[in-house]
């Protein structure tokens, strides 16, 4: 789905504006109105103690994407699905990993695997500082050492909390892409999940769609770091919602 939102250069964006935050005023801000508009970022985080950057770093054509966290009071456990071709030397690297204790393989297919794992206390994480500025991850992977986020936050300002937390905590912080975006955009277009809207985004930005496609499935997958099935199903999903959604049709 391409955002109609004002997108501009992580160049022009990474500027702060009377020390409040980054890129331009909303226009909530300009006008004085209650928030209209909230702020998409795609940031690029790493640090020598972020959960599983060893692992990630050894295998660098492995991609990991968080999909659940659990704390039960004793210990928080997290399940990735890790997606590539050297998956043995990934799952070596993850038995060697300080962040991480406890793995067990839940669900396994010939180019990735499903893996619970138990987050070390010592462990570095993001989401939490994240959620604590006013932000929300919509989609994380990790790849050749380094964490890769596409958020949302509330405005400039919780960015710039977020920066700040990062920066008292040595995160390497580096600011790709900044926006601003309607809530019904972020709301989820259509009522997409989250994984389904990356999708679909990035299969009509590398021409998926177009006549004749200019991508294939698998390499969709690729450049997500999911498996062929996942990718297949992202995006027949996805589209079964957009055209339910726009034509008004019920699954009833």
């Amino acid at each position: 789905m391409r955002n109609t939102g004002d997108q501009r250069s992580a160049a022009e964006a990474d500027q702060p504006v009377d020390g409040a935050g980054y890129g331009p005023a909303s226009p909530s801000e300009a006008t004085g109105t209650s928030q209209e508009k909230s702020l998409g970022v795609d940031l690029c985080l790493s640090h020598p103690e972020l959960i599983l950057t060893d692992t990630i770093e050894s295998s660098p054509d492995v991609t990991v994407r968080p999909e659940q966290m659990v704390d039960d009071g004793t210990s928080s456990l997290l399940v990735i699905e890790a997606a590539g071709k050297t998956l043995d030397q990934f799952e070596t690297a993850l038995e060697r990993d300080s962040t991480v204790c406890d793995h067990l393989v839940l669900d396994w297919t010939e180019t990735s695997r499903v893996y619970r794992v138990e987050v070390a206390d010592s462990a570095v994480r993001i989401t939490p500082s994240l959620v604590r500025a006013g932000g929300r991850a919509l989609d994380i992977k990790g790849t050749s050492g380094q964490w890769l986020v596409h958020a949302q936050f509330r405005s400039r300002a919780a960015l710039s909390q977020f920066r700040a937390e990062c920066s008292d905590r040595n995160i390497t912080f580096r600011l790709d892409r900044l926006y601003w975006t309607s809530g019904e955009v972020n709301a989820g277009a259509c009522g997409l999940t989250a994984d389904q809207q990356v999708a679909l985004e990035t299969a009509h930005r590398e021409g998926y769609f177009d006549v004749p496609r200019g991508i294939s499935q698998a390499e969709l997958a690729d450049k997500l770091g999911i498996s062929p099935s996942a990718m297949s199903q992202r995006i027949r999903r996805g589209m079964d919602q957009v055209v339910g959604s726009e034509l008004g049709l019920s699954d009833e």
